[in-house]
């Protein structure tokens, strides 16, 4: 009697199949959508998260916005120096001097922005109340870890690409 014969081998491997099929499915219909919903307010959500009063909802958006314009300068050097770093080492003779000095340069440009970061939280605090104060952190935390976990998404998805 071989394997292949068996009537009940057959039945189980009708059963992984179909099991197979529907747990596709699942995946399939029930992930998330990219695009879809609209992507909540961060000033609306900080307003709602820390009970911000009227005054405070205005500060903490001026403050965001001037955050964010200096952080897009430094992002935008970033991106520059490393489009400069992938030249020097792409050219027929690589110039590994000059790419790492660059790289050092980045890793300037990078502490600058966690500085910046820094700089805007104690902003954003001390327009706080101690107990909005605990909320802003819970929220600081939780957006930092967010940023970390679609970083790291990120560059697996361009490695993927490649």
């Amino acid at each position: 009697m071989s394997i292949t014969n068996n009537k009940y081998t057959k039945w189980i491997i009708g059963a992984l199949v179909l099991l197979n099929l529907i747990l596709l499915s699942v995946l399939f219909f029930l992930r998330p959508r990219h695009g879809e919903g609209e992507r909540p307010n961060p000033n609306e959500f900080l307003k709602k998260e820390l009970n911000l009063s009227d005054d405070q909802a205005v500060k903490f958006k001026e403050l965001r916005k001037a955050h964010f314009q200096k952080s897009r300068e430094e992002w935008k050097a970033i991106r520059t120096l490393k489009n400069e770093m992938l030249d020097a080492v792409s050219a027929e003779s690589p110039d590994t001097l000059k790419a790492n000095m660059i790289a050092d340069q980045i890793g300037i440009k990078e502490a600058n922005k966690e500085k910046l970061l820094v700089q805007h939280y104690l902003k954003l605090q001390a327009e706080c109340t101690p107990e909005q104060r605990q909320k802003l952190e819970r929220v600081f935390k939780k957006a930092m870890s967010r940023r970390k976990f679609r970083k790291g998404k990120r560059e697996k998805k361009k490695k993927e690409e490649e």
